[in-house]
C-alpha cells in the first residue's frame, strides 16, 4: 500500500513538472477564431485605396529583422485583451494599451521556435473584396496560429477590420516585419512563472526558476540573471536552474544588439523593471 502511494506521489509530481514545461493552453483564442469566420463577409466596396501601397511611409525593413514581403490569407480571432498576452501562446504578461488592440498570431512555419513573438508586421489588404485596400496596419506578434498556412496571418478583429474595412474573413493580405518600438512606452516588465501544483503553487523551487519579460522594446536575445544565462522556452519564459539569491541583476540584449542592465530585489513579484531599451 505504502509502495503504491509513492509511485502516485510520483506520479502526480512528474505531470506538475511537464504541465509547468508546457506552453500555455490556448483552445478559447483559436475557437474564437472559427466563430469569427462563420459571419458573412462584406459585399466588395472599395472605400480607401493608398495607391502607394504602403511602401513610402515603411522606409524598410530595419537589417534586425527578416527581410521582404509576404503574401498569405488574412483572418481574425480575437477582441481586444485587457492589457494581458497570457492566454496567448507568446505568454505576455502584459501588453500596453496599443498591443492591447493591434496584435496578431503569425503562422507555424514562421513562429521560429516563438523567436517571432515581439516583433511587428505591417500589413494590408490586397484582396478585391476588401471594403479598404492597401492601408498599412502595424500589428504584434504575441501569438502561434498553428493552421495558419505560410504568409497567413491571423489579427485581433480591431486591427483586421482597421486593414480590410469589414468584418472577419478571409482575404488575401500582403505584409512585412517592421518596427513599432516607438510604439511600446513605459518599462519592461517581470513576471515568475506561475504553476498550479507544488512549490507554495507558483511553480519555482530553491532549484529551479523561470520568469516571464513582456513590454520590451525589440525583441529579446539574451538575458543573464546575476551572470547566469538565461535558458528561453519557446512559449517565451526564461529558465534558471540552481540557487537564486538577491538582489538580482539582469543583463539584457535585445536582437538589434542594445544592452540593458536592470535590477529588482524581488524577483518573484509581477513587476516593472524601471527600464527599457532606448
Amino acid at each position: 500500500m505504502l509502495r503504491t502511494q509513492a509511485l502516485l506521489r510520483l506520479g502526480a509530481a512528474l505531470a506538475c513538472l511537464l504541465a509547468l514545461l508546457a506552453g500555455p493552453a490556448r483552445a478559447g483564442g483559436r475557437a474564437a477564431r472559427f466563430l469569427a469566420q462563420t459571419a458573412p463577409a462584406a459585399e466588395p466596396n472599395v472605400t480607401a485605396f493608398d495607391r502607394s501601397g504602403g511602401m513610402a511611409a515603411l522606409g524598410g525593413t530595419p537589417w534586425w529583422l527578416p527581410q521582404g514581403q509576404w503574401s498569405g490569407d488574412g483572418t481574425a480571432y480575437s477582441e481586444a485583451v485587457s492589457n494581458t498576452g497570457k492566454g496567448f501562446a507568446c505568454s505576455y504578461r502584459f501588453l500596453n494599451d496599443w498591443a492591447s488592440r493591434n496584435f496578431a498570431a503569425i503562422n507555424k512555419p514562421m513562429w521560429d521556435e516563438g523567436r517571432a513573438c515581439g516583433r511587428c508586421i505591417t500589413a494590408r489588404c490586397v484582396d478585391e473584396r476588401c471594403a479598404t485596400r492597401n492601408k498599412p496596419v502595424q500589428v504584434q506578434v504575441v501569438d502561434q496560429c498553428p493552421e495558419c498556412k505560410e504568409g497567413g496571418v491571423d489579427f485581433s478583429i480591431p486591427a483586421y477590420r482597421d486593414i480590410t474595412g469589414m468584418w472577419p474573413h478571409r482575404l488575401a493580405i500582403q505584409w512585412e516585419w517592421s518596427d513599432c518600438s516607438a510604439k511600446l512606452d513605459g518599462p519592461i516588465r517581470m513576471a515568475p512563472k506561475m504553476g498550479g501544483c507544488g512549490w507554495g503553487g507558483d511553480g519555482i523551487n530553491p532549484q529551479w526558476q523561470a520568469f516571464y519579460f513582456s513590454n520590451a522594446k525589440y525583441p529579446l536575445k539574451s538575458i543573464k540573471l546575476n551572470g547566469v544565462p538565461l535558458q528561453r522556452n519557446e512559449f517565451q519564459f526564461w529558465i534558471h536552474s540552481g540557487q537564486l539569491s538577491t538582489p538580482c541583476t539582469l543583463e539584457m540584449e535585445a536582437v538589434t544588439g542594445a544592452t540593458l542592465t536592470l535590477t529588482t530585489s524581488d524577483p518573484y513579484k509581477d513587476q516593472p523593471l524601471g527600464g527599457n531599451f532606448a
